[in-house]
């Protein structure tokens, strides 16, 4: 038998994080999931008839990453009849599939809890495990929040992408509007601003756009201008990360629905009434300056990043039903709410630290002592250090500084241990410990 070489795993590119951002809300109506389809106990909704993949293994698959019973699966949003040629002239048929096995994050790098109950886009390739040719195993490239194909279908000869490079030329200078916003004496949180590893993966030109998008959707117009198809693809994933006020007033932005490549345009799709959206934009950036007033001007980098942590760990609640019922996802929740799990903290306090311009990223961890943890990494002084608001809040109350500033071997030591650890938002790495700085911050 002559058989196909296995495609080589490369890490994946995306956003975000480990483990899903939750929060309760009184209003049912802001309590809208963002990921559509599927029901609320993260069983994947089908329709009768299958898509036919034909393949040498490289596939584009619509649907969610669910964890059950200690496994990793992928479920397509309709069932998929396979017909995978790994052994050349004596292809594999597996019909009407439902779920499709995934590898444990610890096997093929490729971290997926960010994702639990989320509609996402994932490229990447059929295989099948050792001697097994039984049982299909689908596995990642390349994964984005959001439905960015109609549906699945078939890629033959699918490679993994390369690394990617640095887009952004800090020489050129951005739009006036992602300047940090500062009215008398206090910072207000500017919606236009994003994070540096957004602009590095995306690129000076996305910054234009972005500015463009953002204002379009807070004077509620429902289309805009779109001058690259790549702006659109990356469009849920850098929403998902940076603009937590859309997915709480908007739907799920959809490329394959909101792109229009004739017009080169996106449009927005939005939940509420004018008089609706307005009322809730407004409690957004009430609830997003209380938290932001704790930083100052005149503050060190430092000072600002403690004390933005400190009102996170103070105001926020664990909400551990999230875990369970796969909702309340959306970072939104914490603003409104003041409630979330891991990712949402994570997020709430990478989102607050980019408008006093301090540097962050976010830290995943899945191994057998911490499964889906997810924590922001800051960098301070050109010096990197680990902030988890999730368990500071866990921990008396909120009102220290343990899981503050922590260098490598603090972090390992309080349990979350050495192995399974990644690193970065977009691209995901294996963390060097050399990347920590080797002393924690004071307390």
């Amino acid at each position: 038998m002559k058989f196909k070489k296995l495609i080589s795993i490369a890490m994946i590119l995306i956003m975000i994080c480990t483990c899903f951002c939750a929060c309760g809300d009184s209003d049912s109506s802001v309590q809208t999931g963002a990921d559509g389809g599927g029901s609320s106990d993260g069983t994947q909704n089908t329709v009768a008839t299958p898509v036919e993949i034909e393949s040498d293994g490289g596939v584009v698959l619509v649907g969610k990453i669910v964890f059950d019973e200690d496994e990793w699966c992928f479920q397509p949003e309709q069932p998929l009849d396979i017909t995978f040629e790994y052994i050349i002239d004596n292809p594999s048929v597996f019909t009407e599939q439902t779920e499709i096995k995934m590898f444990d994050p610890k096997t093929d790098g490729v971290e997926k809890a960010v994702y639990i109950g989320q509609t996402v886009t994932a490229e990447g390739t059929f295989s099948f495990y050792r001697d097994d040719f039984e049982t299909l195993y689908f596995l990642p490239y390349t994964i984005t929040i959001g439905k960015n194909a109609a549906g699945s279908y078939s890629a033959p000869g699918l490679m993994p992408p390369d690394e990617p490079e640095n887009l952004y030329d800090p020489s050129v200078p951005l739009p006036k509007y992602m300047d940090a916003m500062i009215v008398d004496g206090e910072y207000y949180y500017n919606a236009f601003m994003l994070s540096e590893e957004t602009l590095e993966f995306m690129g000076n030109g996305f910054a234009d756009f972005y500015v463009g998008f953002v204002d379009a959707f807070l004077n509620y117009q429902t289309e805009l201008p779109c001058p690259d198809k790549r702006y659109a693809e990356m469009l849920s994933t850098v929403i998902f990360d940076e603009f937590p006020l859309y997915n709480a007033c908007a739907e799920p932005f959809e490329f394959f629905k909101h792109y229009d490549a004739e017009k080169g345009t996106v449009s927005i799709e939005y939940k509420y009434s004018k008089e609706k959206f307005d009322a809730v934009k407004e409690e957004f950036f009430v609830a997003a300056n209380k938290l932001l007033t704790a930083a100052k001007p005149g503050q060190t980098d430092e000072e600002k990043a403690r004390n933005i942590y400190h009102a996170i760990a103070t105001t926020m609640t664990y909400d551990s039903g999230a875990l369970e019922e796969l909702e309340r996802k959306e970072n939104y929740y914490a603003y409104l709410n003041n409630s979330g799990v891991c990712i949402t903290f994570a997020n709430v306090y990478n989102q607050l630290l980019t408008r006093v311009g301090i540097r962050t990223t976010l830290a995943h961890c899945d191994n057998e002592d911490t499964v889906g943890h997810t924590w922001s990494v800051i960098t301070l002084d050109g010096k990197q250090y680990f902030c988890d608001p999730t368990y500071e809040l866990s921990y008396d109350g909120g009102s220290g500084y343990r899981f503050f500033g922590m260098n490598y071997a603090e972090r390992i030591a309080d349990g979350t241990g050495a192995t399974g650890i990644r690193y970065g938002r977009y691209y995901i790495y294996p963390l060097d410990p050399e990347m920590i700085a080797p002393e924690s911050l004071s307390r």
